[in-house]
């Protein structure tokens, strides 16, 4: 039978922080222009594998680990694909 804990004992989890990830290199694969939003795609490496970044207007929107770089520039064309069928074009410059 499981143990009763108080209800004025409160039990906390430590959470590993990213802040001691230590980044080795960072590389913009692509940047992607909408109507009204600028998107970059930015992959990561990392010692232990490598996270793919997109960013949203300056803002990061999500953070996706993989194992192998191979990995994160398929999903990084899935994902370019994916926009351009919504209307986003690969560029720097406004649309």
């Amino acid at each position: 039978m499981p143990k009763r804990v108080p209800a004025s004992v409160t039990v906390t989890l430590p959470v590993p922080a990213r802040d001691d990830i230590e980044e080795e290199a960072r590389e913009t694969i692509s940047m992607l222009r909408g109507c009204r939003q600028a998107i970059n795609l930015v992959v990561v490496a990392l010692a232990g594998g490598v996270e793919l970044e997109v960013w949203a207007d300056g803002a990061l929107r999500r953070r996706a680990r993989f194992v192998r770089d191979s990995q994160a520039r398929k999903y990084s064309r899935r994902l370019t694909a994916r926009l351009a069928r919504r209307g986003y074009r690969e560029g720097r410059g406004t649309s």
